[in-house]
């Protein structure tokens, strides 16, 4: 699978009303804005009625999300599906590569939503991204190649990864996590008969190494069973958090991107704005920082 090339004056990473608010700014600028959409949706996406926003009595939650789309695609930015899983935000310009493109923005505006708490991650998980955590096995498998590693997400997507990680010479030990109907998890005798193994019902507890990872720690029933690996590929929401603090963000213990009152980071050319600098978490509060951090950067960009 190859990587294309991508370049863009603004990228703003989520689709949400920040993220959106910004794309249609920055496009109706004149400049080129991408929009990356990744696997996490806006807490619009779930329906329900607004009756607080200004300029409607009351709206539905998806309906309002997808004016804020069609107006943005409308006067020009461009809408990308895709997960960050890499940031190079330190350089000029800033690079992000998604699992199957390689994004060059000269300012980036990060609107990701409300951040993932570490608690809720694997044990050992953000210590170890990019040590032998990854979540693209398509980008990060050849890496391993004749060596054991886990993969785990029940998702058809999941299913994909985990023989793509096998075909490419992985020997891969697959934790799909408690079964649920209809899940990608059915049919594991088809998986297991392609030499992956399968262990349903288990729960990685924690992910260990000291500078990478070594082995993961598995609970079935109540019984806990290490075993010696060299990757763990998590195929999930991607926590945005870990990956932008080793991109050089000042971030807050709740995981939350520090921001001045203008939404610049400690990082030149790098914006925030929405639920991810823990706001004031409501849609009129994501749309006004959107706005913000989108002038901001067209600011930047006339420096």
């Amino acid at each position: 699978m190859s990587i294309r090339n991508v370049k863009t004056d603004v990228l703003i990473i989520g689709a949400g009303p920040a993220g959106l608010t910004a794309g249609l700014y920055a496009a109706r600028s004149g400049k080129k804005a991408l929009i990356l959409k990744g696997r996490a949706s806006s807490r619009l996406a779930i329906n329900y009625t607004i009756e607080n926003y200004p300029g409607f009595l009351s709206i539905g939650s998806q309906e309002l999300l997808e004016k804020f789309r069609v107006q943005a695609v409308r006067f020009g930015a461009e809408v990308l599906e895709g997960d960050a899983i890499a940031f190079g935000l330190e350089s000029d310009p800033k690079y992000v590569t998604t699992k199957d493109a390689l994004v060059e923005a000269r300012a980036v505006i990060l609107a990701t939503g409300k951040p993932v708490p570490l608690e809720q991650l694997i044990p050992g998980e953000d210590r170890l991204i990019g040590q032998g955590v990854s979540y693209c096995g398509i980008c990060d498998g050849p890496l391993f190649r004749g060596a054991t590693v886990v993969a785990t997400g029940d998702s058809e997507e999941a299913r994909e990864d985990v023989l793509a990680l096998q075909q490419m010479g992985c020997r891969v030990i697959w934790v799909p996590g408690r079964p649920t109907p209809g899940s990608a998890a059915a049919g594991l005798s088809e998986i297991e008969a392609r030499g992956v193994t399968v262990r349903p019902g288990a729960k990685i507890k924690e992910i260990a190494g000291d500078q990478r990872v070594e082995k993961v720690t598995l609970e079935l029933e109540g019984r806990v069973e290490d075993l010696a690996v060299s990757a763990v590929f998590i195929f999930r929401d991607i926590p945005a958090g870990p990956l932008l603090g080793r991109a050089g963000l000042t971030l807050d213990h709740k995981q939350c991107v520090a921001v001045d009152r203008f939404q610049r980071t400690n990082l030149p050319g790098v914006f925030a704005a929405g639920d991810v600098t823990c706001g004031g978490l409501q849609v009129a509060a994501a749309v006004g920082e959107g706005c913000v951090a989108a002038l901001q950067a067209l600011m930047y960009l006339r420096a």
